[in-house]
């Protein structure tokens, strides 16, 4: 049974496969090789360690984000089957769909940065906090997209994703954003994000390709935010050259509809 995804945002059915040309997602251990740098020894297997605290993956019952709708869908983020994606961005972009909420309700929005530190115990994992902010939920429901910004609300900087690092952005819905809880009747979503950089001869070309082509690139070398942060300005734009934009937001929509 497929989902909603909000007013406006119907998912599409279409018969006919989409090439890698056209901007199919490959993961990136099959990805495109020698196109990223900096990715270190964990890049291409991110279960080695996971953050301590798990997403929650219901929606707590008598929640502002409930509903009596089996079909409708909850609080999601976009993100690959393994809730795992590259950016080659200092400040990158990231998509959550979010339900109809109260005209009350907020969302937190926050970036965190996991280190691997070799301890005399063994492994150990450390996490530092890069960001944290609220925004407006769309009215009726819908994708949205989550920016880390370059300042915080405070208008204190902002430390950019660091190259070879692994980070977890967080989404939770504030019911009452004046006493909110960690759990109860808010609920959350986290996903894992790396930066890596782009080897010279990728970045230019990169530089050299239209956006649609950029799309298809990020695609194949398995840059998934990046892909999705690029394909969405293309749907904003509504070119009339770019038949084919809908079928390929179709296709990551139908990735992120698998987890």
């Amino acid at each position: 049974m497929s989902l909603v995804w909000g007013l406006g945002i119907v998912v599409l059915s279409f018969a006919t496969p989409v090439s890698p040309a056209l901007g199919e997602f490959v993961p990136p251990d099959r990805g495109t090789p020698g196109r990223l740098e900096g990715a270190g020894t964990r890049w291409s297997d991110p279960s080695e360690a996971e953050p301590r605290d798990q997403p929650l993956f219901d929606t707590v019952r008598g929640s502002c984000a409930s509903s009596p709708d089996v079909n409708a869908r909850p609080l999601t983020l976009l993100v690959p089957p393994d809730i795992w994606g590259i950016t080659l961005q200092e400040y990158p972009r990231f998509f959550v769909y979010v339900p109809p909420l109260p005209d009350e309700a907020k969302l937190e929005f926050a970036v965190t940065q996991w280190e691997y530190l070799d301890g005399e115990e063994g492994q150990e994992i450390r996490d530092r906090q890069v960001y944290v902010g609220q925004v407006s939920p769309p009215e009726e429901g819908g994708i949205l997209p989550l920016e880390l910004p370059r300042e915080d609300e405070e208008g204190n900087p902002v430390t950019p994703l660091a190259v070879g690092q692994d980070y977890t952005w967080f989404v939770r819905i504030l019911c009452n954003p004046e006493a909110p809880t960690s759990f109860g009747p808010d609920i959350w979503r986290e996903a894992w994000v790396t930066r890596l950089a782009p080897t010279p001869e990728f970045a230019a070309e990169l530089e050299e390709a239209s956006m649609s082509q950029q799309v298809g690139l990020l695609a194949e070398t398995g840059v998934w935010y990046d892909a999705l942060d690029r394909l969405a300005e293309l749907r904003s734009r509504a070119d009339e050259d770019e038949s084919n934009v809908e079928q390929r937001w179709q296709q990551f929509l139908d990735l992120v509809e698998s987890q």
